[in-house]
């Protein structure tokens, strides 16, 4: 007696035939299916049928019901899959080196070991025979038409795979492939174990192992197969009748009777808005029958801010990024500190990056979590360049310079005894002392996984006891998934095998890559937010698809990263070219049942919207006769209509004008004032602006920074000019250039990091030309800090701070420098200057007759408190390694001294800082743009 396929209408709910099915049955089933998510809801069916206490059927996945049965008749441990591509590594080591192509240690191979894995399971999953690989090692050795190390890798993947496979022989291990390889090798009794019939539930594409393994089963009687749709209009379903020897039934014209709507929208949120608009209406019952495809994860929560706004009962199972997650932030934060810290000091911003994420920074030290906040704060603070702290500027710092900063703990100590209550600098001391072991000192030795297993959960139990992570459920899932990780660290040799702790870091970065979380939620109730897999074996009444572009959905790879699919294929690894037929069967599957079908697409010239949309609009047109029986619905954003706001004024109370008076006054303070008064107001006054940033990319002050530190070191103090010209120099430039750049933080890890140094060679080497051509005698001072005073025409006395990039000697007169890696003006002073001074020295004609008061400024402060004579001063363009000099007429510079004379008895007089409407030109790229109003 044979088993049997039954085949169901696609317009079907196969939740609906399954538990009636089984419901009717009294035999002991084992229910197969593609995904765990049906067997919820056959469950729920079941449950309202029998209205009473009963045992279900045992519900397996494709892979749980093969680990059963290993499980049940092997000694057979499953390898996790860490340990499995360790084992490679360590073969290709031993027995091939030269295809690890210069990648020494396991964290550089550690890609190319899970593609190898993969390559093998998939030959296990096809029972890929010994013949076919040893044709592809031969012609490997002809050559195949792809790079040499592919080639190289193809002529020894027998040796590997055999290699592989002793040793998990050999420590009685195993993987999933190798799994269903041993499991087609068993007989039909062992198979079915004490089931009396076994259910495939719509199956698609099997691999030959998995038809081997259920054709035995189907071979004694036991075996049902349910088929969900027409198997004529797909390839592989024909293939499936034919792989169990049956005829395919009748054809059958299937009818899909839903309401086609397609949409149109511009980006990823007003998708979303849209999305919330179709269901706005919705009562709870139908939100039970409705489920949102999002086929691109990256939409997610664009989708979920806008569901959210009109229901709660949701239920998202799409899997969200854990990146997104404040507790991966600031994993992924303290791995780069690592990463980037020279010895025992580490880099300033990546430290900031660390205490200021959301969880570190409200961790509840003695109870109270505002002491992590303003340690936070005034860590930040003191590292800021315009501090007074001797942490000031710096860009590497060490713990012990932190707590050896009394006046730092003092001010720490001071506050949080303003905040909340008494606590003593030696108690800050503790505090930081834990903090800097929890996130920075405990993770500097590890050099086992098995160390990094500890370390983790280790971690995790503080962050939980002394943070708010149990307040957030996405942070406790998170949690959950890295801590399940862990566990699995600690098994296996490659848990005890020595890295360096840079390759321990460096792997767990690359395994916690990409991770997704299912969101809290119930999948039996609510509407469902689903990936495309994740709806196999549902039916909806209302289907949403979100995202609808022809990468997205179909989402086929166009290569694989290791074997080519013609190469996969001719070794009868077909799935590589199945991938497109798979998701249109599922596709057509989903909406074939559904009353209500709704499709987003975003309309722009970047994205093509989906192939499906083409075809079923085209069946549609097709079916009526009719080319305009489906039309594209625009989505169109509604038009508001708003007040034109007037711009605030800011009182200068006697508290403002009092920190005004005691101010240090910059050349950028000033210009900022000249630029807008209320931008100097925010910037300098309110200090919103005035924090380092943290967390951002690589900028162009980041540049900048690179730029001052290399020429500093590079064109020192006291270097004389006519040493400079010579070849030992420029070999020491030049190695200082490379040095400087491989140790500098915000290069070290960026992939472009090449060309980012390419681009500064060249004008590095540019710079040292244009240096040669000058003449002076030697390099007075690099970067050295000048504090002045100035006394305006009012009486009044204000304060003078500046910091000059390089001062040249001819051994006589003195030049200034300012260097300039962004974009510089052509001229500083504008021909017409002394013309625009003489008519009144007004902000406007200011800023029109000159674009910086910092070299004039520069020379008054050097001038005053050296005595030294400035015979002229200019912007080191770096891009174009050139000199813009200052104008030499004295006329010129006396003139802009009493620019800012003005401009600081301005500053400090008046009631209010109040817009200029001249300013407004600057408005719409300003970053206060709605502060002010």
């Amino acid at each position: 007696m044979l088993g049997r396929i039954i085949n169901i209408d696609a317009c079907e709910n196969i939740i609906n035939f399954t538990a009636d099915y089984i419901f009717k049955s009294d035999r002991k089933i084992a229910l197969i299916s593609g995904g765990r998510r049906p067997f919820l809801f056959i469950k729920k069916q079941l449950a309202e049928k029998q209205k009473k206490a009963f045992f279900p059927p045992e519900f397996f996945t494709n892979n749980e019901f093969i680990e059963r049965v290993i499980f049940d008749n092997t000694e057979l441990v499953k390898i996790s899959d860490i340990e499995a591509a360790f084992m490679i590594f360590e073969i290709v080591k031993n027995e091939v080196p030269q295809l690890l192509n210069g990648k020494i240690s396991f964290a550089s191979f550690m890609d190319w070991s899970f593609e190898i894995l993969s390559f093998i399971e998939q030959v296990s999953l096809e029972d890929v025979s010994e013949e076919k690989l040893k044709a592809v090692k031969a012609n490997a050795e002809i050559g195949y038409d792809v790079p040499d190390n592919i080639n190289d890798l193809l002529k020894n993947i027998f040796k590997i795979r055999n290699s592989f496979y002793n040793s998990l022989e050999k420590s009685s291990k195993t993987t999933e492939g190798r799994s269903f390889l041993k499991a087609s090798a068993m007989g039909p009794e062992l198979l079915v174990g004490n089931f009396d019939e076994v259910i495939l539930m719509v199956p698609f594409y099997l691999h030959k192992t998995e038809i081997e393994i259920f054709k035995k089963i189907y071979s004694v009687g036991k075996l049902t197969v349910f088929i969900h749709g027409n198997p004529w209009k797909y390839e592989t379903l024909v293939s499936l009748y034919s792989a169990f020897d049956e005829p395919l039934p009748n054809a059958k014209n299937e009818r899909h009777e839903y309401k086609l709507n397609v949409y149109s929208a511009f980006d990823d949120q007003s998708q979303g808005a849209l999305l919330k608009n179709l269901i706005s209406g919705y009562s709870e019952n139908d939100l039970d029958k409705t489920v949102i495809i999002v086929p691109d994860s990256k939409m997610l929560q664009s989708v979920i801010s806008e569901v959210s706004i009109v229901t709660e009962h949701y239920n998202v199972s799409a899997g969200y990024p854990a990146e997104k997650t404040s507790v991966f932030s600031l994993l992924d934060a303290i791995v780069k500190a690592q990463l980037s810290k020279k010895g025992r000091y580490y880099y300033s911003k990546d430290v900031m990056k660390v205490l200021a994420n959301p969880l570190s920074k409200n961790m509840r030290f003695f109870g109270e979590n505002s002491i992590s906040r303003i340690v936070a704060h005034k860590i930040e603070e003191a590292l800021d360049q315009d501090s007074k702290s001797s942490l000031s500027g710096k860009m590497f710092v060490s713990f012990e310079e932190i707590v050896g900063e009394k006046q730092l703990v003092d001010e720490i100590s001071l506050t949080v005894t303003e905040a909340w209550k008494y606590v003593a600098s030696k108690k800050i001391v503790e505090i930081l002392k834990e903090i800097f072991d929890i996130f920075f000192v405990s993770w500097e030795k590890i050099n086992t996984l098995d160390n990094l297993s500890y370390i983790l959960s280790e971690f995790f139990g503080k962050i939980y006891s002394l943070s708010a992570t149990s307040a957030y459920p996405l942070n406790i899932e998170v949690m959950g998934l890295l801590l399940s990780l862990a566990k699995d660290l600690k098994f296996g040799e490659v848990s005890q095998a020595e890295f360096s702790n840079e390759d321990v870091l460096n792997i767990f970065k690359k395994m916690i890559r990409n991770k997704r979380i299912a969101l809290p939620g119930s999948p039996l109730n609510g509407m469902q937010i689903l990936g495309l897999l994740e709806s196999r074996n549902l039916s909806f009444d209302n289907v949403f698809i979100v995202g609808m572009t022809d990468s997205a959905i179909p989402a086929v790879k166009k290569e694989y990263a290791l074997v080519p699919k013609d190469i996969m294929y001719a070794l009868g690894i077909k799935m590589a070219k199945k991938e497109f037929e798979i998701q249109r069967y599922h596709f057509n599957r989903l909406i074939a049942g559904a009353k209500n079908l709704s499709l987003i697409y975003p309309d722009n010239e970047k994205d093509e919207r989906s192939r499906f949309i083409e075809a079923l609009i085209w069946n549609k047109q097709l079916e009526n006769k009719d080319i305009d029986i489906v039309k594209t619905n625009k989505f169109v954003l509604p038009k508001f209509s708003a007040k034109q706001l007037v711009k605030r004024k800011y009182a200068k109370t006697e508290e403002i004008r009092e920190y005004l008076k005691n101010m240090f006054y910059t050349y950028s303070k000033i210009d900022a004032y000249l630029s807008c008064k209320l931008k100097f107001y925010f910037m300098y006054v309110l200090l919103l602006d005035e924090g380092m940033e943290v967390g951002r990319e690589l900028s162009g002050s980041d540049i900048g920074n690179f730029v001052h530190s290399f020429l500093k070191d590079a064109l020192y103090e006291e270097l004389n000019g006519e040493k400079l010209k010579t070849s030992e120099f420029e070999k020491e430039y030049l190695k200082k250039l490379e040095n400087s750049f491989d140790n500098f933080p915000c290069f070290k890890f960026r992939e472009d990091a090449f060309m980012i140094k390419e681009v500064l060679v060249y004008r590095m080497k540019n710079i040292l030309y244009y240096e040669r051509q000058r003449s002076y005698k030697n390099i007075y001072g690099c970067e050295r800090e000048y504090i002045s005073n100035i006394e305006t025409t009012s009486g009044e006395t204000y304060k003078l701070k500046c910091r000059i990039d390089r001062i040249d000697t001819d051994g006589k007169d003195y030049m200034i420098f300012d260097y300039k890696t962004g974009a510089v003006p052509d001229k500083i002073v504008l021909e017409k200057y002394l013309e625009l001074m003489s008519d009144d020295f007004g902000r406007q004609n200011i800023k029109k007759a000159i674009s910086s008061l910092q070299l004039p400024l520069y020379k008054y402060i050097f001038e005053k408190e050296t005595g030294l004579a400035v015979l002229n001063c200019g912007i080191y363009d770096i891009k174009k390694a050139k000199i813009i000099e200052f104008p030499e007429k004295r006329e010129v510079y006396e003139k802009c001294v009493d620019v800012v004379k003005i401009v600081l008895d301005e500053i400090n007089g008046g009631e209010n800082f109040e817009f200029d409407e001249k300013d407004k030109v600057n408005c719409e790229m300003c970053r206060y743009f709605y502060v002010c109003r």
